[in-house]
């Protein structure tokens, strides 16, 4: 009889003992869903995502990063930085996601999910370039192995792109203003970046006047759409969020139905140059 009462009492002592694992266990993962997710992005991507006056993160992806953790109920901390430093940050850890597109190097710590905006890259040049005619009959990568190109540092699909089709001749800057200029002082053939209405009001500002302003006046880029692009957001693979990634594209797909995306690229269509100039 004792002998069964204390089996009976260890048995039951294991018992709660599970318990109590499981319901730690259910704390803990509540916790960490509970804690916010930490996006950080490139404070010098005007207007998709940039640095604002304030110091605090503005811009389209910014807009749809509050909405779409809005409608999920999920806290969401925000910084921008240097593009190189916010991909560094990512890959130890420190933070949850950002949003850009999905490389073969991404892919290796990084989920993904669906297209949250589509962006349209062209190549800006110098119109009294002596390779313009050159520049103009451009289709493809290959195309591209004569110039001299100008890319930003941490630009992780281009960079593959161009080692993919053995394209050496490249200056790496470290940020769009630099890529800018270079083009403009004729250091540079060509820049390859998205087409948007605010960097025609911007660079149309900056050949208004000051050093560089013959370089910007000749500066044109080409009308076709040299590549599209789907930035997505992605989230690390050990990041607790990486789990609900059904949830992100399930609102993603709201947003894009009800029209918020619409309405966020009307708005960014008409900004200003000085909106976008930070100098």
């Amino acid at each position: 009889m004792l002998l069964f009462l204390k089996k009976h009492k260890e048995k039951k002592t294991m018992r709660n003992f599970f318990i109590i694992l499981l319901l730690v266990s259910i704390i803990l993962t509540s916790n960490a869903e509970e804690r916010p997710f930490i996006w950080v992005d490139d404070e010098d991507y005007c207007p998709a995502i940039y640095r604002g006056k304030d110091g605090k993160p503005t811009g389209i992806f910014n807009e749809i990063m509050t909405e779409l953790f809005k409608r999920l109920h999920i806290p969401l901390k925000k910084e921008v930085y240097p593009w190189k430093r916010a991909q560094k940050l990512i890959k130890e850890g420190k933070a949850d996601g950002m949003i850009t597109t999905y490389t073969k190097e991404r892919q290796k710590y990084m989920v993904v999910t669906k297209p949250i905006w589509y962006i349209n890259e062209t190549l800006l040049f110098r119109r009294d370039n002596p390779k313009a005619c050159k520049i103009l009959k451009v289709n493809s990568f290959d195309d591209l192995r004569e110039f001299i190109i100008v890319e930003t540092i941490g630009s992780g699909w281009t960079e593959e792109k161009y080692k993919e089709h053995g394209i050496k001749k490249i200056i790496w800057v470290p940020t769009v203003d630099s890529a800018f200029n270079m083009v403009a002082k004729g250091r540079a053939d060509v820049y390859m970046m998205y087409s948007w209405n605010a960097f025609s009001l911007l660079l149309k500002k900056r050949a208004e006047g000051g050093p560089l302003a013959k370089g910007y006046q000749n500066m044109v880029a080409i009308a076709p759409t040299f590549a599209t692009l789907p930035f997505r957001l992605l989230i690390r693979k050990d990041s607790p969020f990486a789990k609900r990634i059904e949830d992100f594209n399930r609102v993603i797909e709201e947003m894009k139905k009800d029209g918020t995306f619409r309405r966020i690229k009307i708005k960014y269509a008409g900004m200003t140059p000085v909106l976008c100039n930070k100098r």
